[in-house]
Parts: C-alpha cells; sequence; structure tokens
C-alpha cells in the first residue's frame, strides 16, 4: 500500500476532507470542493477518483456544472496517516516513517505507537547486523571529556579510543592507540599506531593525542585533578612522553579511562568531536540517531553493521529483535525473561564534614533503624559500599538516646530527598529541625548514587577522594592527607578497601540498598552484557537466528 500513499499531495487532500466534512455521508458540489482542497474545479474529479481509488472515501460524481456529488469520507486522517507510517515501519523504512510524521506533525504519536508497531510487524525477518534500539531519552551530548551523562556511555565507548585499556579482569593494562608503551623513572612513553584515522579522514597524530591530554588540565574538565601529576608531555616522532611530578599510581587509570579517549574537535559541533573508533556517527538528530560500522578501525570490529536508536514516550514493551532501556531499579524485582539485569552500585546516605563525629554516629543509627523498619522487605539492603560484605544491620538505640545525640537542625539536599521520606519523618519526631537545600555545598545530608564501571581502582578512588561528594564529605586537609596515603601505597586495591571501611567506621557514608539497572530485548540478541554504569557494549552485540 506505501507506494500508492506515498504521496503527501493525497495525505493533505484526505486531511483537509476529513477536517471539513468528517465521515459522515454528504452531498457537496465541486466548487465548495475546490475550496475545501486548495485546488481548482478541473483537478476535484481526478483528485477524488485518486482518493477513491485508495479506498479512503466513498464518492459518487453528478453530472454537468454545479450538479451536486456525494461524498463520504471512509477513513479519517488519523487512521490513514497511521496505516501508511506502520507500512514503513514494517518494511523497516523507518526513516521515511519519521519523515511522514515530521510533516504532519504526527511526531508525539509515531513515538508514542512505534513500541507497538515494531512489536507487531516484527517477524524475525530482519536484518541480522541491523539493531533497532528504542530508548526514553533524546540525542545525548558525546564528548568523552566532558561526558556525565550515562546515556552518553553506549555511544562514546566505542566512538572513541584510549592510548591503552585495563582489564579488570587481570588487573593489567594493554596497549590499544598506543601499540607500545614503558616506564623510565618518572616519564611514560607510548608509541602511537601509524595507521589509525579519525572518522573525517584525518591521519591521527603523536601532536593529537598530546593536544586531547592537555585538554584535561582546564579546570572545568570533570575529574581534572587526575592529571595534576602531569608535569609535561613532549612529541618526538611517533612517541609521546608524559612527564610527572611524582610516581602517580592512579595515572595510567586515568589515561585507560574513556573521558580521556584521544579526539579531534569538531568545530561545527563541537559537543560532538571527531573519533577514531569502531563505529561512527550516521544520522544524528534529536529524536533518531544511529551509528555505522566503521571497516577501516585497527582493532577488532564490531559484528553489527548499524544500530538505530529512536526517541520514544515510553520503551515498557518487548519488540521482536530490537534491544532498550527498561527500568532502573532501587527495589526488588522478580526475574523475567528477556531482562538483563546489573548491579549498578550502591545508593548511600552522606554526611557533612561539617557534621560532627556524635550527630553522624547518631544519624547512622537512626538512618540503620529505618531501613530495617521501613525498607528491609522491599529493598536489597547493604552494609558496603564498594567491596562485598554480609554484616547485618542490626539495632541497639532507644529514643531518649537519639533525642540527646542529634543535631537541633538537620540541611538536607532537596534533590530526591523523597527516597528517604521515613528518615526524615523519624527525625522530626525527635524532634530535629528539617531545612531542604537547593546546593550540594550547603547541605548536611544527601543521597548519592555510588556507580562503578569498568575499572573499579578508578571509581573507587574517584568517588572517595575526588567526587562532589567527596570534597563534601571530607575537609580538605583529611582529603589531601587519604589522597597522598594512596599514592604512597604499594598495593592500591588495599589501601582503597581501608579507605572505604574508614568512611564506614566514621559514618562519613551509610549505605542503603544496591541499585540496580535492567535491559530488555528479544531472545536472539547476544552479548548484551550490561557493565556497571548500566549500558552494554554496541561492538560486541549481534543476532543468533538460530534460536528464533
Amino acid at each position: 500500500m506505501t507506494e500508492k500513499t506515498s504521496s503527501t499531495i493525497h495525505l493533505n487532500r484526505l486531511k483537509q476532507l476529513d477536517r471539513f466534512f468528517g465521515t459522515e455521508a454528504t452531498v457537496v458540489d465541486s466548487q465548495t470542493l475546490a475550496q475545501v482542497m486548495s485546488c481548482s474545479t478541473r483537478n476535484v474529479a481526478k483528485t477524488m477518483k485518486n482518493l477513491r481509488d485508495l479506498d479512503w472515501i466513498d464518492w459518487t460524481p453528478g453530472r454537468g456544472r454545479g450538479i451536486k456529488t456525494q461524498l463520504q469520507v471512509k477513513r479519517s486522517f488519523h487512521e490513514v496517516l497511521c496505516d501508511v507510517i506502520k507500512d514503513y515501519v514494517a518494511k523497516g523504512e523507518l526513516n521515511e516513517a519519521s519523515r511522514y510524521a515530521d510533516i504532519f506533525q504526527y511526531q508525539t504519536v509515531f513515538k508514542q505507537h512505534l513500541p507497538d508497531w515494531i512489536a507487531e510487524l516484527s517477524n524475525g525477518g530482519e536484518r541480522s547486523d541491523e539493531l533497532v534500539s528504542l530508548v526514553p531519552y533524546t540525542l545525548p551530548l558525546c564528548h568523552p571529556m566532558y561526558m556525565q551523562d550515562r546515556n552518553a556511555g553506549m555511544y562514546v565507548t566505542v566512538l572513541f579510543d584510549t592510548l591503552i585499556r585495563f582489564n579488570e579482569a587481570t588487573k593489567k593494562f594493554e596497549p590499544h592507540l598506543a601499540h607500545q608503551y614503558y616506564q623510565e623513572d618518572l616519564t611514560y612513553y607510548f608509541r602511537i599506531r601509524p595507521d589509525v584515522y579519525f572518522h573525517n579522514g584525518v591521519l591521527l597524530t603523536p601532536e593529537h593525542v598530546k593536544d586531547s591530554l592537555l585538554a584535561h588540565s582546564d579546570d572545568s574538565i570533570i575529574a581534572n585533578d587526575l592529571y595534576r601529576c602531569v608535569k609535561s608531555i613532549d612529541v618526538d616522532k611517533q612517541w609521546v612522553s608524559i612527564t610527572l611530578h611524582y610516581d602517580d599510581p592512579i595515572f595510567l587509570h586515568a589515561l585507560a579511562d574513556i573521558h580521556a579517549a584521544i579526539f579531534l574537535d569538531n568545530p561545527s559541533e563541537p559537543e560532538y568531536p571527531y573519533g577514531t573508533g569502531p563505529y561512527y556517527w550516521g544520522n544524528r538528530k534529536t529524536d533518531h540517531w544511529s551509528l555505522q560500522k566503521n571497516t577501516q578501525y585497527f582493532a577488532q570490529h564490531g559484528i553489527l553493521r548499524k544500530a538505530d536508536f529512536w526517541h520514544v514516550i515510553r520503551t515498557n514493551k518487548t519488540s521482536i529483535g530490537h534491544l532498550f532501556e527498561y527500568e532502573e531499579l532501587d527495589t526488588k524485582s522478580q526475574a523475567r525473561d528477556g531482562i538483563h539485569t546489573s548491579q549498578l552500585g550502591t545508593k548511600s546516605l552522606c554526611l557533612s564534614h561539617r557534621l560532627d563525629n556524635t550527630s553522624r554516629n547518631a544519624i547512622a543509627r537512626v538512618c540503620r533503624q529505618i531501613l530495617l523498619s521501613h525498607y528491609q522487605e522491599t529493598h536489597h539492603l547493604c552494609s558496603h559500599l564498594f567491596q562485598p560484605s554480609d554484616m547485618p544491620l542490626s539495632l541497639t538505640d532507644n529514643d531518649s538516646e537519639l533525642k540527646v545525640a542529634l543535631p537541633h537542625s538537620i540541611k538536607i539536599l532537596a534533590n530526591h530527598h523523597q527516597d528517604l521520606h521515613h528518615m526524615w519523618h523519624r527525625f522530626s519526631e525527635l524532634g530535629v529541625q528539617i531545612e531542604y537545600v537547593e546546593e550540594l555545598s550547603k547541605a548536611e545530608l544527601w543521597i548519592n548514587d555510588f556507580l562503578v564501571g569498568q575499572d573499579s581502582i578508578l571509581d573507587h578512588y574517584y568517588w572517595m577522594l575526588l567526587s562532589e561528594p567527596a570534597v563534601n564529605l571530607l575537609t580538605p586537609f583529611k582529603r589531601q592527607q587519604w589522597q597522598s596515603e594512596v599514592q604512597k601505597s604499594n598495593n592500591i586495591q588495599d589501601i582503597l578497601a581501608q579507605l572505604e571501611r574508614r568512611y564506614l567506621e566514621q559514618n562519613r557514608i551509610v549505605p542503603l540498598w544496591r541499585k540496580s539497572i535492567s535491559f530488555q530485548s528479544h531472545q536472539s540478541l547476544r552479548g548484551t552484557e550490561v557493565n556497571g554504569l548500566g549500558f552494554m557494549n554496541l561492538s560486541t552485540i549481534w543476532f543468533d537466528n538460530r534460536m528464533i
């Protein structure tokens, strides 16, 4: 049917008739029809015949000038347009479907119905190397150096490359853009591959690497403290040398992190620089974007030829052969087929360094009391931040002791305060005055998600010593002291575990419960493991149609 309905002129004519006459049978002359459809009277008969052939209207012409004709709109404009769009979806032509939705200002309808249409019309005949993903967000900014949106992670990790990579399983670094590297005293030497190109065709050079790394010295960059150890960066032919002020055990972890990916500025769209990764941008619009396989990639290629992403209003329905984000989970959930769940980290209560030890201890006791009485049945409570622990929560307090130890007033960050509303109510019962504030720097209590990705060492270090919560959890002196301990340690994992224990023992952080995310996909999809930050590696996803 699409071939016949592809004319937007026909759809416009139906829209005009439907809006003026509705779907009731009527008798009308040619002059009126010409006015309604904004065409000449000579074209009325031809237009009406075309619409009748499409089975959109019933029309019986009269004879002679001024003779009345019989008309009934059989199918409303809304119904026909939805069928036209749906027909394109069935053929896999989502771009054309979206174009029709744009022309007739039906993008909202398109987003609302796309999950259902795909589920209804997919029949297992989709291309095994193309993925369509329905997502509940619009196109995120995808600059590796500024990336904070978790939704951007899925794209940035396949658009860009780092000098080296950290293998979480072996706890070792592996060459990548730098196919050789070594350390002498306080200088690291990286030999850059000579055969790597940015997605716009520009050859990657050591100068590009130097420029990308120097950009991290700006104070506005995320975790720029990771680069304060850098003294100088120099280039000698294919080698980039980085000299440090002091030996920093975290530095290589910083270089292997995706935020340190090498990029080439894109002056026309600064938020979307050029990368060298296994995928490059195809289409890029606010509500629809795609990634194409980089067949010239220097390392292991992705399996999918193309990945399409569409912003839809809701994504709570399985669609055949497709993948999309389902929901973030704080509460316990039942296992279901096709649902991939991964633990993101822990949701925790944070206590400002401005609170004294007595206040922190009392607040922590109230928190544990509330967790056991109100959240134990619905949430996966935990007693650790990063390191697994089976230590059970316990209660030993009475109200009179708490009233003496608690502060008279507490400033609570307003953002997400509903997550622990039972606790704030308990504070009021104990006579504590609560003030909600909008800025973290002014808060004495707040709730934070501590998420861990591909490099647990770097993430533990960041959350406990560099992040915005860390700045408010520790005094500047204490934070500097703990950072110094990490830099001098011979076993970085052990010292980070010690810092976590201090946070918990000193009641600077009270773990609440585990936080997870789940994705829904068809049974034929493989390689859909979700990492600790809640996104998948597109370069490892593939279809196994043997299972269908």
